[in-house]
């Protein structure tokens, strides 16, 4: 799977500033991840809301620990993860992030 790889993320878990107050950042384990974005095919932007140029797919390996209500950040630009898949093909197992733009870019 390694061989189409082809860019790396961050990711970003939301943590407590204060009892009113929360804010999306990185810890020191979270960066560099091996992922590959790719455009979704039309049934699935029909099935997440019709998002049509917000909507990615991303593919990263099994171990990454990225959950649903992550942000990740690829090439400077800020996804939030809407749905995630572990894929098991046999010997090859991967997880399918829905991710999609968030409003601040």
């Amino acid at each position: 799977m390694q061989y189409f790889l082809d860019r790396t993320l961050t990711l970003r878990r939301l943590r407590a500033v204060d009892t009113n107050r929360s804010v999306y950042s990185a810890t020191g384990t979270a960066a560099g991840y091996p992922a590959s974005v790719q455009e979704p095919s039309a049934d699935k932007v029909q099935m997440y809301g019709g998002q049509i140029g917000n909507l990615w797919e991303c593919y990263v390996e099994e171990d990454c620990p990225a959950g649903e209500a992550d942000q990740v950040v690829i090439a400077g630009v800020v996804y939030s993860v809407q749905n995630i898949k572990v894929m098991d093909f046999g010997s090859q197992h991967y997880k399918r992030l829905v991710i999609t733009k968030s409003g601040n870019n």
